[in-house]
């Protein structure tokens, strides 16, 4: 409500493209015969990135030497981005875990700040995976749908003015702390419950 059709533009903000907003990398490809489990280090791959959240659950991990380390290490506020199967799902890294790093099948993409902030960039991806406007950049629909890097830079982004978007990311930041307060109100509640069953019935 706040940006409008992000389909339409019927806000008529202006419309960049995202490699001039934000630059990106895929991740490091997997090669089981490179690794030497000398320098072992947990990584993201495409199963572990949900909407808007990591599972971070049974993360595997392979080698990254300096190299890798100083190209594919993630920093607080990076953008992932799934490259194939559900493309354009996608949640910000906030250093759950440190180091970690990422796979191939994932775009890290880091926003230009002073343009555009992941939480918005997040939830435009969002809104247009909910319609379907991947659907002409995914491939061929007899292979599995994937976003490669050049196609990922070339779309189209809708960018309201800045001080909206962190009006945005300020509603959200206080939607997620009603969330917490209200699931750790029912946990409460479930301990209670339970305490008062082993109590009557014990």
């Amino acid at each position: 409500e706040m940006f409008g059709d992000v389909m339409l533009n019927d806000k008529h903000w202006p419309v960049v493209q995202l490699d001039s907003i934000t630059t990106s990398r895929l991740g490091k490809m997997l090669d089981g015969k490179q690794q030497t489990g000398k320098n072992k280090y947990p990584y993201l791959a495409n199963c572990n990135v949900q909407w808007f959240r990591f599972d971070l659950e049974n993360l595997k991990e392979m080698d990254f030497n300096d190299a890798d380390q100083a190209e594919f290490q993630l920093r607080d506020g990076d953008l992932m981005i799934c490259e194939g199967g559900e493309i354009g799902r996608c949640a910000i890294w906030h250093n759950q875990i440190q180091p970690c790093f990422y796979q191939k099948a994932i775009h890290r993409v880091r926003c230009n700040t002073v343009q555009v902030i992941p939480e918005y960039l997040a939830w435009w991806f969002k809104n247009n995976c909910d319609r379907n406007a991947f659907d002409t950049v995914a491939g061929a629909k007899a292979t599995i749908a994937h976003l490669p890097g050049e196609k990922l830079k070339k779309l189209q982004v809708m960018l309201p003015p800045l001080e909206l978007q962190k009006r945005f990311q300020l509603f959200l930041y206080h939607l997620d702390k009603s969330k917490f307060a209200i699931e750790e109100s029912i946990r409460k509640l479930e301990l209670l419950y339970r305490s008062k069953l082993q109590e009557y019935f014990g």
